[in-house]
C-alpha cells in the first residue's frame, strides 16, 4: 500500500513541474514576441533619396552630432528622415554650456537652410527619445561661397599615433581617404571654402606641403627655414600665414605666385587664426594680440581689442579683461592644437 500511496505525490510534481515549463515558455514567448513588435530590425540601409549620404544607427536614448565650422553669413542647408520621431538641435557652446539656434521636437523629417551669424563651430544634433533603435538617414548642402552649396559630407582629418599619416573618417568611423608623410606631422589646416588642406612637417624642405580636396593632390609644397608648428588660411583661401614659436616672424605664402613674404613681429607667437574680417589675421604673444593683414602683409594693430560674443551679445575687449574679469578665456589665449589632438579636426568633404 505505501508503495501504491506515492504515486498521486509523484504524477502532482510532474504535473507541476509541467506547467511551470508551460508558464516559462509562454513568458518568453510573449517577451519575444513584444520584443519582435517593438523593436523590429534595422538595417543600416539608407531611406530612400538618401542613398549618398550619411545613414546611422542611434541607440534608445542615444544622440547622433555632426559638428561643422561655419563663417558669418555662411550657409547649410541639411535634411533628414528618421524611423521614428526625434529631437533636432543646432547649436554651439560656450564655455562648454551649449546655445541653440534652433530646434524641433516630435519629427521624422526636416529640411531647411541655416545661416550662421558668426565663425563658429555650429553641431546638428539628433536625439532618439525612445528605447527603441533609431535609423538616421541626412544629407548637408554645405556653401563653399556664400549662395552656392556643394553637397557632401560631413568628416574628420585625424592623424595617427605615429605622427605620420592624416585619415579621412566619416561619422560612421569608415576611411574615406589618407595622406603619408615622409616625415612626422605638426600641425595641419583647412582653408576656408574646405578645397585645400595644408600640412606642416618636421622636415624642412617640403615643410609647407599643399594639397586639394577631395581628391588629396598634392598641388604644391614650399620649403621653411625652419620647422613651424602655427599656419592660418586667408578667408578667400588664396594665402597662408606660417610662423613657429621661436622666431619674431610671420611668413605670408601667396599660393597662386609661390611668392613668400616676412613680417617682423614684436614677439614670437602662441597662437594664430583668421581674422572676422576679410583679408584680417590675428595672432597672440605672451602679453598682446596683434592683428595683421595678408596682402600687402603688414602688422596693423597692436594690443588689438578682440570681438567677443557671449550668447546675443557682442563686446570689444581686450584679451586680458575677459581672462580675469569675465573668466572666459579667448581662444587665442592659449596655443590651438586641435588638428593634432585625438579628436582631429572637423571638416566637410564636398562632392561637386
Amino acid at each position: 500500500m505505501n508503495g501504491n500511496a506515492g504515486n498521486p505525490k509523484a504524477s502532482s510534481r510532474k504535473a507541476q513541474i509541467g506547467w511551470a515549463a508551460i508558464l516559462l515558455v509562454g513568458v518568453l514567448l510573449i517577451v519575444v514576441l513584444r520584443y519582435i513588435d517593438l523593436e523590429p530590425e534595422l538595417s543600416g540601409d539608407p531611406f530612400p533619396g538618401f542613398e549618398d549620404q550619411q545613414t546611422v544607427l542611434v541607440q534608445g536614448l542615444g544622440i547622433h552630432e555632426q559638428c561643422l565650422e561655419l563663417r558669418p553669413k555662411q550657409g547649410l542647408d541639411y535634411r533628414y528622415q528618421a524611423s521614428h520621431p526625434l529631437s533636432f538641435d543646432i547649436h554651439y557652446h560656450i564655455d562648454g554650456q551649449p546655445l541653440s539656434q534652433f530646434s524641433e521636437t516630435s519629427s521624422t523629417s526636416g529640411s531647411q537652410h541655416f545661416e550662421a551669424q558668426e565663425s563658429r563651430s555650429y553641431c546638428l544634433m539628433w536625439v532618439n527619445p525612445r528605447e527603441d533603435l533609431l535609423k538616421l538617414s541626412y544629407e548637408l548642402k554645405f556653401e563653399v561661397v556664400p549662395g552656392k552649396p556643394q553637397t557632401g559630407i560631413p568628416v574628420r582629418f585625424v592623424s595617427d599615433s605615429g605622427k605620420r599619416r592624416i585619415r579621412i573618417i566619416d561619422t560612421a568611423q569608415n576611411e574615406l581617404g589618407s595622406l603619408e608623410m615622409k616625415s612626422d606631422i605638426l600641425n595641419f589646416e583647412l582653408s576656408p571654402d574646405q578645397q585645400k588642406l595644408a600640412v606642416l612637417v618636421s622636415g624642412v624642405r617640403e615643410g609647407l606641403q599643399l594639397f586639394e580636396l577631395p581628391g588629396l593632390e598634392k598641388k604644391n609644397s614650399f620649403s621653411l627655414e625652419k620647422a613651424a608648428r602655427m599656419l592660418a588660411f586667408s578667408e578667400d583661401g588664396s594665402f597662408l600665414a606660417v610662423a613657429d614659436e621661436h622666431r619674431e616672424e610671420l611668413l605670408i605664402i601667396d599660393l597662386s605666385s609661390g611668392k613668400k613674404e616676412k613680417i617682423e613681429l614684436p614677439a614670437t607667437l602662441l597662437a594664430l587664426e583668421t581674422g572676422d574680417q576679410a583679408n584680417e589675421l590675428l595672432g597672440r604673444n605672451e602679453l598682446e594680440v596683434l592683428k595683421l593683414q595678408f596682402t600687402p602683409p603688414l602688422l596693423l594693430e597692436r594690443d588689438a581689442r578682440i570681438e567677443l560674443a557671449f550668447g546675443d551679445q557682442k563686446m570689444m575687449v581686450d584679451p586680458d579683461e575677459v581672462c580675469f574679469a569675465h573668466g572666459i578665456p579667448h581662444p587665442l589665449f592659449t596655443p590651438k592644437a586641435v588638428a593634432m589632438s585625438p579628436e582631429g579636426l572637423p571638416g566637410f568633404l564636398a562632392i561637386p
